[in-house]
């Protein structure tokens, strides 16, 4: 080839090159700028107007911005420029929004039609957004070229449409519905659209409402082969149809959560889904073992079993060692040893398990040493079961343990030293144990640890200063332990991250050398009751100015409260301060230091010995829920504002010495569930409540003041009322007769046995005087009914009415001028357990009724002008003889015999003059009823014997025929007797 013709070939090669590589970039040019159709984006506008956007997300979505593929949330065709997938989701994490922030990060609205103009439309998704109810638009049925549709989570309410089932081309559909609840309820009225729907291959239905259309073998035939994901909590589901075969050979994801099974155990073609990845049965009620089938799954990694009524494991398969979830929390493996339950995954020579949890399943046994070879684990909760022993030393070969759980066992020992080569820990919860001995030094080598919680054992020792080398430890809970000795600011050198420390009911003393002390670390919640502390006000609390919860009561401060605490502190929300000295602290200053709003819903200043009337500025604190200054110097009246405060729910002001009359508004508060004011010298009448909505007052507690008048019958207005004590007061008039509205008393609602306050983040508490003696009550106040109007100058008789008070369990209404008799019908307060009449003028008899008080342990009738006969009863009669003393009664328990005269019970017999009893023995006169039973039981059994043999020959003759083969029995076995003689009838 000569040189001209491969110059020629060369100049022909690199034109063809030059003319491609234009036609490419012309190509790529246009492919650039390609918009989006203006019909579709007409299409867009008209949907985002019937939406509601309160965040302004879809603020790019306007006319002045030309391509809608360049719009928040839509995708095109890089073709066409058709729109092929809208995603809306809204956000699923609202933890950092307040409600009414968070709901504005939502879309709303309605779903407009317009969507029907997008014919090339892949993906809709609207996911986590906030619809209000609206139910799901059937036109989403025609969107045909849609492959995934998401509208999970976004409040829509009503049917399901069945036209879904035209979308056949779908691989994914979710209209998971849970976390609406109730308010927005999805149902479907039928699942036969599903068989429509050849390629789905993930379908999520969570929440949607099927238990009246679900049947077990039609669904199972009408779900596509195709499917990989398959969740259906919530559902309703009825129980599964035994026998059952399902081809889902694809499936590898099956949820069936929170469903009621309860009459089965788990069904055994679960175990046919061989290619099962992850299974969900959690708090679906299935019972019996859990079937050694499910264990034999190769491909199963995640297993939840979690909280159904399962007995045990079946299982000697090696595919168990393939699982890296397993979860069989809160089930009923009573008493079953630790050990044996997990002996299948010791025999693993390389188990993956990373997550172990059995917690609340009535395990026993010790933490067997075996468990440090699953060198995998990640998390382990046995939390609440009976395990016992010491944690052994293995458990440190787990170095990617990161989650240790085993609160509320029976854990003994003390923590091996171990456990400080566990350096991917974050989190060690042993708390409510019986772990012993001090804390090992190794401790402070846990540098990930995030959460360490040992509180309620019985640690001993001293606070190792390793602790101060967690630098990122956020909470710390060593509350309740035997810990002692001195704190210093090195244990605390590098606690940059902690967040909450709580230490109470230790003997700790916190000594700082350097006065002016500056901490590492910004809390928020400290408790350290009973520490020492004082005699100071400790001053580096001052910068701690996250700090919203504080409690150092029982700390030795015998000091002023320092002018910064409210400037410095102004988020405090808890507060418990009691149980120090604060005498020369200025009330004015402490509660009324500024006009600025307080955020304080809790605050405790009670036994600190504060002097002085307390200011009338309760305007300021509209957030408090509950206030104590029990046992202090208080003088002056209850101020005005703190009565009306709208959210107060606890107050408790007793031994005081408060005076004057109390506002009538106190009674008329729609939030105040306890109000204790006893042991102060408060004057006039009891305030009443005037109309208004029903009062939710439980305890009023007015003992030991100075009230005077008649008990109101307003008073009756408090329905809600369990614990009323009027006792030592001035009081006169008579008892009112409508004590039987109070509900709870009555037996007409039932009561909750914890006083929930502050929205259930406290328990109320109280002090009562019952059977002659002062007890205390936090967890049972509930439980505890009581009525007290001893010690007044109440007169008249006491009203029948009051007998219907059938939950009252303690009744006081000794010491007053009440005359008349007690009720007949007083046996039926069946639960009344303690019961004092004494040191009135009460006269006749005790009633017969009385007997059937059975849980009745306390009884004063003393001091009256009761006669006759003291009932008979075992609770009665195991009773003192003080209970009756200073009455004309006679009978058991008392030693004076009443008089044997015909009649019985409570009327019966009077005192006679027998005298006392001797010795042990003694009667009380004959028990007529008993002798009357004997000889009627004697007549009767002698003429149902007697009389038909008198009447009936045939029954004469069988009868001796019976007696003679009894007579000769006896007579051939006797050797005496070598004759028989025969008997002539």
């Amino acid at each position: 080839m000569t040189p001209h013709t491969l110059s020629f070939s060369f100049i022909c090669v690199l034109t063809i090159f030059t003319l491609f590589h234009c036609s490419l970039s012309i190509t790529i040019g246009n492919t650039t700028n390609i918009r989006c159709i203006e019909y579709e984006k007409a299409a867009l506008l008209e949907f985002k107007n019937d939406l509601v956007d309160g965040a302004n997300l879809l603020f790019s979505w306007n006319n002045s911005n030309e391509d809608c593929c360049k719009w928040y949330g839509i995708t095109c065709n890089n073709q066409t420029g058709r729109v092929t997938e809208i995603r809306l989701r809204g956000s699923d994490d609202m933890a950092g929004f307040e409600n009414q922030d968070a709901s504005i990060q939502k879309l709303g609205g309605k779903l407009n039609p317009s969507l029907r103009n997008l014919t090339s439309l892949e993906v809709l998704d609207l996911s986590s957004n906030d619809f209000g109810g609206n139910p799901i638009p059937t036109y989403v049925g025609s969107l045909k070229t849609l492959t995934y549709l998401n509208l999970s989570e976004s409040s829509f309410s009503g049917e399901v449409p069945s036209q879904l089932g035209n979308l056949s081309a779908l691989l994914v559909l979710s209209v998971r519905n849970i976390y609406s609840g109730d308010q927005y309820e999805l149902r479907a009225e039928s699942l036969r659209w599903l068989s429509g729907l050849p390629r789905l291959r993930h379908l999520d239905m969570g929440g949607v409402q099927l238990g009246q259309v679900f049947d077990w073998s039609q669904v199972t035939r009408t779900l596509p082969s195709s499917l990989v994901e398959l969740h259906l909590s919530y559902c309703g589901l009825p129980p599964i149809t035994p026998g059952l075969t399902i081809n889902l050979s694809s499936l590898s994801t099956l949820d069936l959560s929170y469903n009621n099974f309860s009459t089965n155990s788990i069904p055994i073609w679960i175990s046919s889904l061989r290619s099962l990845v992850s299974l969900n049965l959690a708090y679906c009620q299935f019972n019996g073992p859990v079937p050694s089938g499910l264990m034999d799954i190769i491909s199963l990694t995640t297993l939840d079993l979690s909280y159904n009524q399962l007995t045990g494991i079946q299982t000697t398969s090696e595919n168990i060692c393939n699982l890296r979830e397993i979860s069989l929390s809160g089930n009923k493996f009573d008493g079953k040893n630790l050990s044996d339950v997990l002996a299948s995954l010791f025999q693993c020579e390389s188990s993956q398990l990373e997550s172990l949890r059995f917690a609340v399943s009535g395990l026993s046994g010790n933490l067997p040493p075996q468990i440090g070879n699953l060198k995998n684990l990640v998390n382990i909760d046995l939390n609440g079961n009976s395990i016992s022993g010491s944690i052994p030393d293995s458990l440190g070969n787990l170095s990617s343990l990161r989650t240790l759980e085993l609160v509320s066992n029976q854990i003994s020992g003390t923590l091996p030293d171990s456990i400080g080569r566990l350096s991917s820990l974050e989190t060690l919860y042993l708390s409510s144990n019986l772990i012993s001995g001090p804390l090992p030094d190794s401790l402070g080598r846990l540098s990930s640890l995030v959460d360490l919680d040992l509180s309620n054992n019985e640690i001993n020792g001293t606070l190792p200063l390793s602790i101060g080398q967690l630098t990122n430890l956020i909470n710390f809970n060593i509350d309740q332990n035997l810990l002692r000795g001195v704190v210093t600011e090195d244990h605390f050198a590098n606690l940059t991250s902690l967040v909450t420390l709580g230490a109470n009911g230790n003997m700790l003393r916190f000594e700082l050398s350097d006065n002016n002390w500056e901490p590492p670390f910004q809390l928020e919640r400290l408790s350290l009751n009973s520490w020492s502390l004082g005699p100071n006000f400790p001053p580096w609390l001052q910068n701690q100015r996250n700090l919203f919860i504080l409690y150092i009561a029982s700390t030795g401060i015998s000091d002023d409260i320092p002018s910064w605490f409210w400037n410095s502190l102004s988020g405090l929300k808890y507060v418990n301060i009691s149980d120090n000295n604060f005498s020369s602290m200025s009330l004015d200053d402490f509660f009324c230091p500024n006009e600025e709003q307080k955020q304080v819903i809790y605050i405790n200043l009670g036994n600190t010995n504060i002097s002085g009337v307390l200011p009338d500025c309760w305007t300021t604190w509209e957030f408090l829920n509950i206030f104590n200054i029990q046992n202090n110097n208080l003088t002056g009246e209850l101020p005005r504002s703190l009565a009306n405060l709208s959210s107060l729910e606890s107050l408790n002001m007793r031994n005081n010495k408060l005076s004057g009359e109390l506002p009538a508004t106190l009674m008329n508060s729609m939030s105040l569930q306890i109000i204790d004011l006893a042991e102060n010298e408060f004057t006039g009448g009891i305030p009443i409540s005037i109309g208004g909505e029903a009062s939710v007052l439980k305890l009023l507690n007015l003992r030991s003041n100075r009230f005077n008048g008649e008990i109101p019958d307003e008073l009756c207005r408090l329905d809600s009322i369990q614990i009323l004590d009027l006792a030592d007061n001035n009081l006169s008039g008579r008892i009112p007769k409508c004590f039987h509205n109070f509900s709870v008393i009555a037996g007409k609602v039932d009561p909750s046995q914890i006083f929930e306050l502050a929205k259930d983040e406290f328990m109320g508490s109280a002090w009562l005087v019952t059977k002659g003696r002062m007890n205390g009550y936090s967890s049972i106040l509930g439980l505890v009914t009581y009525l007290d109007l001893s010690g007044n100058d109440l007169s008249g008789g006491i009203p029948s009415e009051i007998t219907q008070l059938v939950e009252l369990r303690s009744l006081n209404l000794s010491g007053n001028g009440l005359t008349g008799r007690i009720p007949e019908n007083i046996g039926d307060m069946k639960v009344l357990e303690a019961l004092d009449l004494s040191r009135n003028r009460l006269d006749g008899v005790v009633p017969l009724s009385m007997s059937r008080l059975n849980f009745l342990n306390w009884l004063n009738l003393s001091y009256n002008d009761l006669t006759g006969r003291i009932p008979t009863s075992t609770q009665i009669q195991s009773l003192g003889e003080s209970s009756f003393l200073g009455n004309r009664l006679c009978g058991a328990p008392l030693r004076l015999m009443c008089e044997r005269q015909g009649g019985g019970g409570g009327g019966g017999g009077g005192v006679g003059d027998v005298g006392e009893e001797e010795g042990d023995g003694g009667s009380d006169g004959p028990d007529w009823g008993l002798i009357t039973s004997i000889v009627v039981g004697f007549v009767v059994g002698f003429w149902v014997v007697v009389g038909p043999l008198i009447g009936s020959k045939s029954w004469r003759e069988k009868y001796f025929e019976f007696l003679y083969d009894i007579w000769c029995k006896f007579c051939y076995r006797t050797p005496k007797n070598s004759s028989k003689k025969r008997f002539r009838r």
